[in-house]
């Protein structure tokens, strides 16, 4: 039996704070992935291991409205 899940984060914004924070990062889900990365880089500097698919999902893009 597979343990392994993937996660989903959300968040409410307002419209202004949606358009300010994409005009700052046009490509929010590659930014927040990055952030979430450097979060859980070791000590040492070294990166956890990350599943395939996260890494191959960091190239989707957030769906704007």
């Amino acid at each position: 039996m597979e343990t392994s899940r993937e996660r989903v984060i959300s968040i409410s914004l307002n419209e202004a704070d949606w358009q300010a924070f994409i005009r700052l990062h046009p490509q929010p889900v590659h930014w927040l992935r990055e952030r979430i990365q450097e979060s859980i880089v070791d000590r040492n500097g070294v990166i956890s291991s990350v599943p395939a698919a996260a890494a191959a999902a960091s190239t989707t893009s957030a769906t704007t409205r």
